[in-house]
């Protein structure tokens, strides 16, 4: 998908009656943190240039050098609050729920769909500015780039994994996960054992799972994808995502915290923060993203390499 397809998708039901820069402009400057609002260049474009990055029209469409920097200095969940204000204003849940559908997308939560769209959207033109860059260089010492270029093009165009919905009910192979959250969530309030039950009584938890299971089934998207490729060279990728996170924040995960539940959140942030240049599969922005590599965190545990309380509290009182 390109930036014009998915900025004009979206126009009938987020434009509420502003025509197509002044959408632009109100679209970027919310998907954007405040404090890189300034030296965005396309919202100081004239109105002219930015409806073209809308509509698309003109064979003008939005420069991968200023997508790198949208992507480089988003803040989803700013964006995320002003989709939810913008669809209560309109009346468009349903309207946005139907268009994503009809991209294959999951419509469970359409404001974070959204936003993870964009974002995967803006990585994918970013992507070919950093190609670009590299090519140059590459060239320069002799390389054969034309073969590099030729595998990172066909892995680019791989179609979307298959989306694998989140279950009401946790599956089996989740329990290990879980049970590590339990713990954190019981860690940081001093309450052991946590289950189920207790997160009547602490909702910001119940939210917490919540997400962390949305997280758990976007890697489990890719492992399952993997599969399905069927091909021999690249059947051993989804390890190797696990592999190079794990390198990642194995160091975060050692460190010292007050509770299981904050040495979690570090591990998150820093797992997003991980390059998984041996991944091959990462060419495509369909194959990975923030909430992939979170995900993959939680394979992790499952697999016995990370976990998030690591000194049982003896005088917790249940």
């Amino acid at each position: 998908m390109t930036f014009s397809e998915y900025a004009s998708g979206l126009y009938p039901f987020f434009s509420y009656g502003k025509n197509e820069a002044e959408y632009f402009v109100e679209l970027i400057g919310h998907f954007l943190k405040d404090a890189a609002l300034e030296a965005c260049i396309p919202l100081r474009r004239d109105p002219g240039t930015q409806t073209r990055y809308v509509t698309g029209s003109g064979k003008r469409p939005l420069p991968s050098k200023y997508a790198k920097y949208i992507y480089e200095n988003r803040d989803l969940g700013k964006y995320e609050e002003w989709l939810d204000k913008k669809m209560d204003e309109s009346d468009s849940y349903d309207g946005v729920c139907e268009w994503l559908r009809s991209h294959g997308l999951p419509d469970n939560n359409p404001q974070r769909e959204c936003a993870y769209l964009l974002e995967t959207v803006l990585l994918s033109m970013a992507n070919k500015e950093t190609t670009s860059q590299q090519s140059t260089k590459i060239d320069d010492l002799g390389v054969d780039f034309d073969l590099i270029a030729d595998i990172e093009s066909k892995i680019k165009k791989l179609p979307h994994p298959p989306i694998v919905d989140v279950p009401a009910k946790a599956a089996k192979e989740e329990e290990t996960y879980i049970e590590e959250l339990y713990k954190a969530y019981g860690d940081a309030e001093n309450i052991v054992p946590f289950n189920k039950d207790d997160l009547l009584s602490y909702p910001d938890y119940a939210e917490d799972l919540d997400e962390r299971r949305v997280d758990y089934y976007a890697a489990e998207s890719i492992r399952r994808g993997v599969q399905e490729l069927k091909a021999p060279h690249l059947a051993d990728q989804f390890k190797v995502l696990k592999d190079s996170t794990y390198d990642g924040v194995k160091d975060t995960e050692r460190k010292k915290y007050p509770d299981g539940y904050e040495r979690m959140l570090a591990v998150m942030e820093q797992s997003v923060k991980v390059p998984v240049n041996n991944y091959l599969l990462g060419a495509s922005p369909y194959w990975i993203s923030e909430r992939i590599k979170k995900g993959v965190c939680h394979h992790l545990v499952n697999d016995g390499k990370l976990n998030w309380v690591k000194i049982k509290n003896k005088d917790a009182k249940k």
